[in-house]
């Protein structure tokens, strides 16, 4: 009697997971985002972005192996960050990224690095510029662009 009982739950039970995942997928998951000061930005990706690069890679651990190539380059930027005293922002990257220019016109950053997924985003508020720059050469292009400029 109670195997019928858990069974008869389970089926009332189960469709309503199911509506409320189904739900989930159809919230909007961008957010937009407007700098306006000298920033780091380290962008990780999306669920969305996740679940992709998990279907299309042949090989079940080749997801996990470049994410655990991210985590330590960004671990590495982490500890550079903190030494130097810079705060930094995490974003996914499903957010939009915009900057005003001098004449107050707002732009929008396009991501050019279609083949990182990991990746920071160097914005130089007074020259209204920006670098998107991989995380293995995350040091040397930050010394470059925000300290340099």
């Amino acid at each position: 009697m109670k195997k019928v009982i858990s069974m008869f739950l389970f089926l009332i039970i189960l469709p309503f997971g199911t509506s409320i995942a189904e739900q989930n997928k159809l919230l909007p998951t961008e957010s937009k985002f407007i700098l306006d000061k000298d920033m780091v930005i380290l962008i990780s990706p999306s669920e969305n972005t996740i679940e992709h690069l998990k279907s299309i890679m042949e090989d079940g651990d080749d997801f996990y192996v470049m994410a655990d190539d991210a985590n330590y380059y960004r671990s590495l930027i982490y500890d550079y960050l903190s030494d130097i005293h810079q705060p930094y922002l995490n974003k996914h990257d499903d957010t939009t990224f915009f900057y005003q220019q001098k004449n107050g016109e707002l732009r929008q950053i396009e991501n050019n690095n279609s083949n990182s997924f990991w990746w920071a985003l160097l914005y130089n508020h007074e020259n209204r510029k920006y670098r998107i720059v991989d995380l293995i050469d995350f040091k040397d292009e930050y010394e470059k662009f925000i300290i340099n400029n």
